[in-house]
C-alpha cells in the first residue's frame, strides 16, 4: 500500500489518479461533497482554506482510502497563528476489505502532514464512523457527541407534515406576506447576504466567518447554489448550500435579518430554501451540518429541530497536535467572543 499526499488539485491530475478518485467517492456509499473534486477545487486561492488530500494506493493502482481535509486559519499574524487547525467533513472514505488498517495509516499519515501546521484535528462525521471509532481511538483522537439534522426530502407534502406545526405556518406565512426565495443572480447579491452573516457571525454566533472568497466561489460552483431571501425587493437573508451528485444538499451556511415585517421569517425561510430546492430536484435528503452537543443548550439545535428531520449524532473525532498552543488559542476566542459581547 501507498500513500500519496496532495496539496492541490493540480498535483492531482498530474498524479494521473484524478478521474480514478472521482469514481471512488462517487461509487463509496458515504461519498460527499467534501471529500470530492469539487471540493478540491473550490478551495484553490482561498484565504485561510488551504485543502489536501491523502490517498491509499493498492499495487494495481486501486484507491483503497481517502482523506480531503482543510488547513483552516483566521485572519492575520499571531490570530493566524494560534487559530491553525485541521477540519475534514465527511471523511475518511475507506473500502470494506482491510479497513482498520487503511484507517489506521491515513489517520497516522495526517497527523505526521500536520504536525506543525496545525494545533489540533477535527473530524467533523457527516456519517455513522461507529466501526472505525477504535481505529481512531489508536491513533489518539477522542470520539465527541455531536448532533445533526438530515432532512428526507421524498415528498413536499410528507415533508411539510413532519415539520413543527409553528415551522410550517411561519413558511407559509412569510411567502403570502409577499417574501421570496430564490437563486442569488449576480455576486452582488451573495455580497449583500455575506453581509448579512458576517453580521451575525459577528453579534450571534461570536465565531470567526470564512472570506468572502469563499462564498463567491460556491456562487461560481456548478456544484453549489447559493439562496436569496428576499421582501419588498431587499435581500433580508439567505444560504450557502453544496450539492453532491444530485442526491444531497448541505446547508452549510444561512441567515435573516428578524423583524423586517410582520409576518416574514427571513431565516426560516433560508432554511427552507435548500429542502424546497431537494423537493424540486429529487435529492434524497438535506443535510443540516450540526446541531450542538447533546449536553449543552443550543438554540440553533432547537430551530432546526421544528424542521422535522431525524436528529443523528454522528459526533466528531479531535486531537491535538500541540497543547499549550492549544490553550492560548482556546482563552484566545474566549477573549475574542467577549470582547463581541461588549461591543
Amino acid at each position: 500500500m501507498q500513500l500519496v499526499i496532495l496539496k492541490n488539485h493540480k498535483q492531482l491530475v498530474n498524479s494521473v489518479l484524478e478521474d480514478t478518485f472521482r469514481k471512488f467517492v462517487l461509487n463509496h456509499p458515504e461519498g460527499n461533497f467534501f471529500q470530492s473534486i469539487d471540493f478540491f477545487k473550490l478551495c484553490k486561492e482561498l484565504e485561510g482554506f488551504e485543502a489536501f488530500l491523502l490517498l491509499s494506493v493498492n499495487n494495481q493502482g486501486e484507491i483503497t482510502g481517502s482523506m480531503m481535509g482543510v488547513i483552516q486559519t483566521n485572519g492575520t499574524g499571531l490570530k493566524s497563528w494560534f487559530s491553525r487547525r485541521v477540519i475534514i467533513w465527511g471523511g475518511p472514505l475507506v473500502l470494506e476489505r482491510n479497513k482498520s488498517h487503511t484507517t489506521r495509516e491515513l489517520l497516522k499519515s495526517l497527523k505526521e502532514f500536520a504536525a506543525g501546521k496545525a494545533i489540533f484535528i477535527e473530524f467533523r462525521n457527516l456519517f455513522d464512523c461507529e466501526v472505525l471509532k477504535q481505529d481512531f481511538e489508536w491513533e489518539g483522537f477522542q470520539f465527541q457527541p455531536y448532533l445533526n439534522f438530515l432532512i428526507e426530502t421524498d415528498d413536499e407534502t410528507r415533508v411539510l407534515k413532519r415539520m413543527h406545526g409553528n415551522r410550517r405556518r411561519e413558511i407559509n406565512k412569510s411567502l403570502k406576506t409577499g417574501a421570496q426565495i430564490r437563486e442569488a443572480n449576480s455576486i452582488e447579491e451573495v455580497h449583500v447576504f455575506y453581509n448579512i452573516l458576517d453580521t451575525l457571525y459577528r453579534e450571534k454566533v461570536k465565531k470567526p466567518l470564512p472570506e468572502f472568497g469563499l462564498f463567491q466561489k460556491l456562487w461560481e460552483s456548478e456544484s453549489a447554489k447559493i439562496f436569496v431571501v428576499l421582501f419588498d425587493n431587499k435581500i433580508i437573508g439567505g444560504a450557502a448550500c453544496p450539492v453532491f451528485d444530485g442526491k444531497v444538499i448541505y446547508d452549510w451556511f444561512h441567515c435573516g435579518v428578524m423583524n423586517v415585517a410582520k409576518g416574514v421569517f427571513a431565516g426560516v425561510l433560508a432554511a427552507w430554501a435548500p429542502i424546497k430546492y431537494a423537493l424540486d430536484n429529487d435529492f434524497e435528503h438535506m443535510d443540516f451540518m450540526g446541531g450542538g452537543k447533546p449536553d449543552e443548550t443550543y438554540g440553533v439545535r432547537d430551530f432546526k429541530a421544528r424542521y422535522g428531520g431525524e436528529m443523528v449524532s454522528f459526533g466528531r473525532f479531535v486531537t491535538v497536535l500541540n497543547r499549550p498552543l492549544f490553550e492560548i488559542g482556546k482563552l484566545g476566542l474566549k477573549v475574542y467572543q467577549k470582547l463581541k459581547i461588549n461591543l
